[in-house]
């Protein structure tokens, strides 16, 4: 029966980023326990109620950009368009393009990413998190720059992370790679 259920979710998550989740499969083969604990904990994980929902998804790839250069970073995008994201902020957030967002998007996208790459300007950024958005915000991006970069790795991990590739945001293509590696 649990089998079933997995199959009826990775299906339902292929139809709804739009990608493969061939890796998930793979981790319900190799471990049906493994497969259920990472999904009640990227269940779990997607809780916004303080933040506004776009602040929300451009600190989350602001962490993803530090760990994902393409696959990911599409499901991201995905997502986004589906909440009603603009496509311009989903664009520019996906891309780095950070003079594209606003001064509070900016925020929030450096703050994640800097926490994600272990950069001390996280600490200097925490300061204005939590006085714009007190500390739930600050819990609420704590808790989405954790859980994106979950899936990068597990799908790394599995083998299912291999290439770049590049991102399609409404019909044109965006580099999503991080500067230094496009260069």
């Amino acid at each position: 029966m649990f089998g079933f259920l997995a199959r009826r979710l990775i299906d339902t998550q292929e139809r709804f980023t739009g990608s493969s989740a061939d890796y998930a499969r793979d981790l319900h083969a190799g471990s049906p326990a493994a497969f259920w604990r990472f999904t009640i904990a990227m269940m779990a994980s997607r809780y916004v109620k303080t933040l506004p929902p776009e602040v929300y998804c451009v600190a989350g790839f602001g962490a993803l950009r530090a760990e994902d250069c393409g696959p990911c970073v599409q499901i991201g995008v995905n997502l986004a368009l589906a909440q009603g994201i603009s496509p311009a902020v989903v664009r520019a957030a996906a891309t780095g393009d950070t003079a594209s967002l606003s001064e509070e998007n900016r925020l929030a996208f450096e703050f994640a990413h800097a926490v994600a790459t272990r950069a001390f300007r996280a600490e200097e950024l925490r300061p204005m998190i939590e006085r714009n958005w007190g500390k739930a915000g600050l819990a609420e991006l704590a808790l989405e720059i954790a859980s994106v970069r979950n899936y990068p790795a597990m799908k790394r991990a599995l083998g299912y992370g291999q290439s770049c590739q590049r991102v399609v945001i409404e019909g044109e293509v965006a580099d999503a790679r991080p500067k230094e590696a496009a260069a």
